[in-house]
């Protein structure tokens, strides 16, 4: 692009506008915006306190108690717990199948002994 190209293309600019600041010089008082006046709420906050003190009649003292401390950390390793429940119960089951077949191990090297002892007599 040559310098009159970008000459051409003026970049818009933008507007001052002086909310909460009152300037000091003539030129930019005339860029003040006008003062808006806070709406009023009473009506509506007493229609939502209305409507929320009918429904409370209708809440359960149950969902009212507080909760314990730590229920939320309960809540988030309840999966974890979960799946070291099974690990647990599945290496549980494989060390009692360790333990009956070294028993009948033993059982059967002692009912080879006795055989054996048996046909040396």
């Amino acid at each position: 692009m040559t310098a009159s190209a970008e000459d051409s293309e003026e970049v818009p600019r933008k507007r001052l506008k002086f909310r909460c600041y009152k300037p000091h010089d003539e030129h930019l008082q005339g860029k003040q915006l006008a003062q808006v006046e806070a709406t009023s709420i009473d009506n509506t906050v007493t229609d939502i306190l209305n409507q929320a003190s009918s429904q409370s009649a209708d809440i359960d003292l149950n969902t009212l108690a507080p909760r314990k401390a730590n229920w939320d950390l309960k809540r988030d390793v309840e999966k974890k717990l979960a799946k070291l429940e099974r690990r647990t119960k599945r290496a549980m089951a494989e060390m009692i199948r360790e333990k009956l077949k070294s028993e009948r191990d033993i059982v059967a090297g002692v009912a080879n002994e006795q055989d054996a002892a048996e046909d040396s007599d």
